[in-house]
């Protein structure tokens, strides 16, 4: 289709307003009423035991949750991808199933599985405390960003074929070595992708959370639960916007050491491929 540079210079038009209405205002509003203050009152609102507490309790489900959801996501891209069985439409449907869900209802389901009077309730009286407790939000928390890996490495699977990974096998190269030379390497830039999203709506992650979350400071409050609780139980609006102006730096932070870390990576496979390519000529 050919547009005219007039057309596409109003469709960018558009678009930047569609953005800057819609994202950079918001955000920047938020940065504006946290710092209103100075960044001392800033500082002091986000050093409180409640808010530190808030912001631990959400990186360590960070930390478990992303390593289990990769696992996850990479063995079930690679089945739908290569596999073939019986079910495989049933199981492309459960891995959407979290987009279609509220969370709300997530944490809904996961009270009436794991809470005291569900199926699994006997644990509460063995000392297992999975609702209201950090069992229970890792539970909701992989549940709703359990799609985003499988999503971004199945359709990159599909697109590189199993060409490589065949020749690998005919030279002997086992299925751990197939995998670890031919194929990551092939799914990296999706894998990583993957990681960002994982990682966001994790940090980001409010209503399945809040059903199975005591909500007490420093017990089991998330920094998105704990500017909720600012802003409606505790009336400190200004706090609550420190609290998510914390958040949003936290998520930022982690974009920004993912990206360098994912340019180390390049650079090194760009110096192993160089090196093996010298031998070659030598």
């Amino acid at each position: 289709m050919i547009v005219s540079k007039w057309t596409r210079l109003g469709l960018r038009t558009v678009a930047l307003i569609y953005l800057f209405v819609l994202l950079l205002v918001p955000v920047g509003l938020i940065f504006w009423r946290s710092f209103e203050h100075g960044f001392g009152q800033f500082w002091e609102w986000i050093t409180t035991p409640a808010a530190i507490s808030a912001l631990q309790l959400s990186l360590l489900i960070v930390v478990i949750v992303v390593p289990l959801n990769v696992i996850f996501g990479v063995v079930t891209a690679l089945a739908l991808a290569r596999g073939r069985f019986r079910g495989k439409g049933v199981l492309q449907a459960v891995v959407d199933l979290p987009f279609a869900v509220s969370p709300v209802v997530v944490g809904v389901a996961l009270i009436a599985l794991w809470g005291v009077d569900g199926w699994f309730g006997g644990l509460e009286s063995l000392g297992i405390r999975i609702i209201f407790g950090l069992p229970g939000m890792v539970l909701a928390t992989i549940f709703v960003t359990l799609p985003f890996v499988v999503r971004e490495v199945e359709p990159v699977l599909r697109e590189i074929g199993t060409e490589q990974e065949e020749a690998a096998v005919t030279l002997g190269a086992t299925g751990w070595q197939t995998f670890w030379r031919i194929t990551l390497p092939a799914i990296r830039w999706g894998l990583t992708y993957g990681v960002v999203l994982t990682v966001a709506r994790a940090l980001g992650e409010y209503g399945a959370v809040t059903m199975v979350s005591s909500n007490f400071p420093g017990v089991s409050q998330t920094l998105t639960l704990l500017v909720h609780s600012r802003y409606t139980d505790d009336y400190n609006e200004f706090g609550a916007y420190a609290a998510a102006t914390l958040l949003m730096l936290v998520a930022i932070v982690v974009l920004v050491a993912m990206t360098i870390i994912e340019r180390r990576v390049q650079g090194r496979v760009a110096d192993a491929s160089s090196a093996i390519v010298e031998e070659e000529k030598n």
